[in-house]
C-alpha cells in the first residue's frame, strides 16, 4: 500500500489545485504528487520532473479519479486515472513506477494485444495478488466480460486469461456451452479452458447414458476402451460441435477426454 505523507519542497505552479489529489511515496524517500492546473493534470515526479497526465476519454461531466495500487506486482504502488464511460463501464490510464529511474511512465498496451481481448480499453481494474494478474472488466449487454494480464520481466503486459463466447449456437444440439475461460502462456498458447455460467462459475455436465465411451480426439475413430456411466459428473473444458472435452476425476487420477454428445443422448433416448 502507498504511504501518504505531507510533502515539502515540491514545485507548485500558480493556480495549482492540490485538494483531494493523491500524494504518495512509491518507495522510501521518493515522493510524488498529482496536481491540477485548470482542466489539466500533472504528476510531480520523485526525480523532480513534472509529467503531464493523459486523461482517458469518458463522460464529459465526470471529473477523473485517481487510484494508487501495485498494478504490475513489482512491490511499488502505481498510479491509475479512472473516468466513467457510459452507465457502468470505465476507462483507465495507468502510470507504472520505475524504481531504477525514480519516475512514473504511462503503460502502453500493445495494439495487437488489445485486438484479441474483450475489453478494448482497460476498465474496472482489479489486481489479483494470488494470480499476480491484473483483471480488466467491461459490460456488454447483460453480461460482464473480463481479460487478465500478467507482466514479463521487462514490464510488458501479456494476455493471461480471457473469456471466449461462442456464437455458433445450434438449436438442434443436445447441449450447448456458450462461454469458456481460456488461460494462456506468454506465447499466446491456450494451456487451460473451462466452461462458465453467467455468473462466471464453472459448469459441469452429467453423463445421461448407461455407457459412454471416451475418445482421444473429437472423432469416432479415436474411441478408447474407457467409458463413463450414467450419473458421472464431469468438468466441461471445451466444445466443438457435438463433441465435448471433459475432465473426469477417476480413481486413477483426472481423465481429459472427448465424448460424443450424439452418442450420449442417442443412448439416453427411451
Amino acid at each position: 500500500m502507498p504511504l501518504y505523507r505531507p510533502l515539502a519542497g515540491l514545485l507548485l505552479l500558480p493556480n495549482l489545485a492540490l485538494a483531494d489529489l493523491p500524494r504518495f511515496e512509491p518507495e522510501p524517500g521518493q515522493h510524488a504528487q498529482v496536481q491540477q492546473q485548470g482542466e489539466r493534470y500533472f504528476l510531480q515526479q520523485p526525480d523532480g520532473s513534472r509529467l503531464a497526465l493523459s486523461i482517458p476519454e469518458g463522460n464529459d461531466a465526470e471529473a477523473p479519479s485517481f487510484e494508487s495500487e501495485d498494478y504490475n506486482f513489482d512491490g511499488h504502488p502505481d498510479l491509475a486515472i479512472r473516468v466513467p464511460v457510459g452507465m457502468v463501464n470505465s476507462a483507465y490510464h495507468i502510470y507504472l513506477y520505475r524504481p531504477a529511474q525514480h519516475r512514473f511512465e504511462r503503460l502502453q498496451m500493445p495494439p495487437a494485444l488489445m485486438e484479441r481481448v474483450n475489453c478494448s480499453w482497460l476498465s474496472e481494474l482489479q489486481p489479483n495478488n494470488e494470480e499476480r494478474a491484473l483483471y480488466s472488466h467491461c459490460r456488454s449487454g447483460p453480461r460482464w466480460y473480463y481479460d487478465a494480464y500478467r507482466f514479463d520481466e521487462s514490464g510488458v503486459p501479456w494476455l493471461y486469461k480471457t473469456l471466449q463466447v461462442r456464437h455458433d449456437y445450434d438449436p438442434d444440439a443436445p447441449v450447448f456451452f456458450a462461454v469458456f475461460e481460456k488461460t494462456l502462456d506468454p506465447e499466446g498458447n491456450i494451456i487451460a479452458s473451462r466452461a462458465l455460467d453467467d455468473d462466471d462459475r464453472p459448469l459441469t455436465w452429467t453423463v445421461p447414458s448407461s455407457r459412454l465411451y471416451l475418445h482421444q480426439r473429437p472423432d469416432h475413430a479415436s474411441r478408447s476402451k474407457a467409458y463413463l456411466i450414467e450419473g458421472d459428473v464431469c468438468d466441461v473444458l471445451d466444445q466443438q460441435g457435438n463433441w465435448l472435452l471433459i475432465r473426469y476425476a477417476s480413481r486413477k487420477g483426472p481423465l481429459e477426454r472427448w465424448v460424443s454428445l450424439d452418442q450420449a443422448y442417442a443412448q439416453a433416448q427411451p
